[in-house]
C-alpha cells in the first residue's frame, strides 16, 4: 500500500509564534515528527504542507518534501482534511498515485516509529478497515465529570449514566467504576484515498484504532505545554 504522509504546519499560531519551529530540547519541534515519519519506513513519501518559508527550509533541512506552498486560503483556522484535500489533489494533479494518507501533527514530539508501524499495518490487514486513528485512555478528565453551563451558570451534566427521576445527575464516583474510554490523541490519523478525499473524512464508519501510552499523546499548544515537553525531554521520560 502507497502511504503518504503529510504534516500540516501553517506559519501562523495563536498561543505560541512559529511554534512549529521553535526548538524543543535543542532541535525545532517539527524535526521530531519528521525523524520519526522517515526512521519509520512506511511512507513512501513525507511532504509538509506550510505558507510559511522558514518553516519550509527547517523542514526540507530535516528531509522532508516541500513540494508547493500552501495558499493562504486554507492557512487560517480551517478543516485539517482541507488541508490534506490540497495535498493529495496537488500530487495527483503532478501524476502521482497514493493509496493512503496519513496525518502526522507536528505537535506530538513524542509520536515512537513503532506506533506509526502499527499504524500503517492495522490499515492493511484489516481488510474492512478504511481508517486507523491513535487512541490513549482516558483516566482522569471523564466525560461523566464534564459539566455543561447555561446562560446563568446553571450546570448541566455532558454525559453521564446516572439519573434521578428521569434527569442526569452528577456523582462523585471513582474512575475506576466506570468502563474504559479512549480519545483521540492526534499522534497519527491514516486514511484511505477515496475517504479522504470523497467524503472530506479522516475517521470511516469502519475505523480502527492503536493504542498509545499517555507520554506520547503529549500535545504542544501552550507556553506551558512546551515547559512541560522540556522537562519530560530533559530528564529522558
Amino acid at each position: 500500500m502507497k502511504i503518504v504522509a503529510i504534516i500540516p504546519a501553517r506559519g501562523g499560531s495563536v498561543g505560541v509564534p512559529l511554534k512549529n519551529i521553535r526548538e524543543l530540547a535543542g532541535k525545532p519541534l517539527i524535526n521530531y515528527t519528521i525523524e520519526v515519519a522517515i526512521k519509520s519506513g512506511v511512507f513512501d513519501r513525507v511532504i509538509v504542507s506550510t505558507d510559511h518559508p522558514g518553516i519550509a527550509d527547517v523542514s526540507r533541512a530535516a528531509g522532508a518534501e516541500v513540494p508547493f506552498v500552501r495558499p493562504a486560503d486554507i492557512s487560517e483556522d480551517v478543516e485539517t482534511e482541507l488541508v490534506l484535500q490540497h495535498a493529495v489533489s496537488y500530487l495527483e494533479d503532478s501524476g502521482y498515485e497514493l493509496d493512503a494518507v496519513a496525518l502526522l501533527q507536528p505537535t506530538s514530539p513524542f509520536r515512537t516509529v513503532n506506533t506509526v508501524r502499527m499504524a500503517a499495518q492495522a490499515l492493511i490487514d484489516k481488510k474492512d478497515s478504511d481508517s486507523v486513528v491513535a487512541v490513549n485512555n482516558v483516566e482522569g478528565n471523564r466525560p461523566e465529570w464534564m459539566l455543561r453551563m447555561n446562560k446563568d451558570n446553571k450546570v448541566i451534566p455532558w454525559d453521564t449514566p446516572f439519573k434521578m427521576n428521569g434527569k442526569p445527575i452528577i456523582k462523585l464516583v471513582a474512575r475506576q467504576s466506570f468502563p474504559e474510554c479512549f480519545k483521540q490523541n492526534g499522534v497519527i490519523y491514516i486514511a484511505k484515498r477515496d475517504l479522504l478525499m470523497k467524503h472530506c473524512l479522516m475517521i470511516g464508519e469502519n475505523a480502527y484504532a492503536v493504542e498509545t501510552s499517555e507520554l506520547e499523546a503529549v500535545d504542544i499548544d501552550t507556553e506551558i505545554d512546551f515547559k512541560i515537553a522540556e522537562v519530560l525531554m530533559n530528564e529522558k521520560i
